[in-house]
């Protein structure tokens, strides 16, 4: 077997395991606390002088982004979020 059929049967592998763990009737785990590091860009850091030109200094800075996880016990897909959603729970005596 040469290099470009163990290729195209790793591919194929792959391809199998996707659709298997696209099928998968997930079983969640717990949701966890996840944050994602970006880099933002700097707005307002000034502007360079040359000659009669005038161009924005770029600079950049890391900032944290809330993120949440949860991890398919069965096939180990995971799926992130950054939305969140208010739940409250209010009881009340009914008569």
């Amino acid at each position: 077997m040469n290099n470009e059929e163990k290729i195209k049967k790793l591919q194929a592998e792959i391809e199998s395991l996707k659709r298997s763990q696209f099928n998968c009737s997930h079983t969640w785990d717990d949701v966890k606390y996840d944050p994602e590091e970006v880099t933002v860009q700097d707005t307002g850091a000034g502007y360079e002088i040359h000659g009669s030109d005038m161009w924005p200094i770029l600079s950049f800075h890391k900032e944290c982004k809330n993120r949440w996880s949860r991890e398919c016990i069965k096939c180990g897909f995971k799926q992130y979020t950054n939305k969140i959603e208010v739940v409250s729970v209010k009881s009340e005596p009914k008569f």
